[in-house]
């Protein structure tokens, strides 16, 4: 047999990989969460390590999927750095070897008050005679207010 039939021969029984241009295009396409989950595996498995160094739970893959209360073969999934994690997940990670896997600056806000000076009430003390009539203290206030001076107060002396 010659070399050439053999090559014909393997081109017509061999199957085609054209899957590889698929799985490019899907790593192009999610290239921004995939380079992020996969910086979270690495950080996952560097912890498992340092873990294991010290001899603290949990320092495998099968421990770590234990105190998750998934299976092992989930944990090996994420850490394959492929997996779209949710928050749930990557909280509950963080949690258990008690690093930190995302940072999310804290909402700040800013509140602005304007502050204007007190101006005292510089007219004399004036008598203020209440009828019987009126029922309560803000029918009073109602009725003894200066309408170019909206700040002021009544001071009410027994």
């Amino acid at each position: 047999m010659s070399i050439n039939s053999i090559k014909d021969r393997l081109k017509e029984t061999s199957k085609q990989d054209n899957t590889w241009i698929e799985r490019a295009k899907y790593r192009k396409d999610n290239k921004a969460w995939l380079d992020i989950s996969f910086a979270i595996a690495v950080k996952v498995m560097s912890a498992l390590e340092s873990n294991k160094t010290v001899d603290i739970f949990p320092k495998t893959q099968k421990e770590l999927a234990e105190a998750m209360v998934c299976s092992p073969q989930y944990v090996n999934k994420l850490l394959k750095g492929t997996e779209n994690l949710q928050l749930e997940t990557i909280t509950k990670i963080e949690e258990i070897l008690n690093i930190n896997l995302i940072e999310v600056s804290q909402f700040q806000t800013t509140i602005q008050i304007e502050v204007e000076q007190y101006t005292p009430y510089n007219k004399p003390d004036e008598s203020v005679k209440v009828e019987s009539n009126l029922s309560n203290y803000d029918e009073l206030f109602g009725t003894y207010s200066y309408e170019n001076e909206p700040d002021c107060y009544l001071k009410l002396v027994a």
